[in-house]
């Protein structure tokens, strides 16, 4: 099961700002492609790079790694065998 869901949150909130890959390169520094790496699940960004994005786009940390969606009893389960 994935549980982070970074790329589809990315293009869901590029979409809501109504910002293109090429907008969000530039304001980062970085190219379209690096982007483009992100939302095709290649390689993920650092993590300051992940807080500039959440800057520019007006989400946290974990609406774009989809932290708050999972659920419950996957966090229970994970806890159950970091203990053992």
């Amino acid at each position: 099961m994935e549980l982070l869901k970074f790329p589809e949150n990315l293009r869901e909130a590029l979409k809501h700002k109504e910002m293109t890959q090429q907008e969000l390169a530039h304001r980062l520094g970085t190219t379209q492609q690096t982007v483009s790496r992100w939302l095709n699940k290649i390689c993920e960004p650092e993590l300051s790079v992940l807080l500039e994005i959440c800057m520019i786009l007006d989400e946290t940390p974990n609406e774009l790694l989809g932290y708050d969606n999972i659920p419950d009893e996957v966090i229970d389960t994970y806890k159950n065998i970091k203990h053992k």
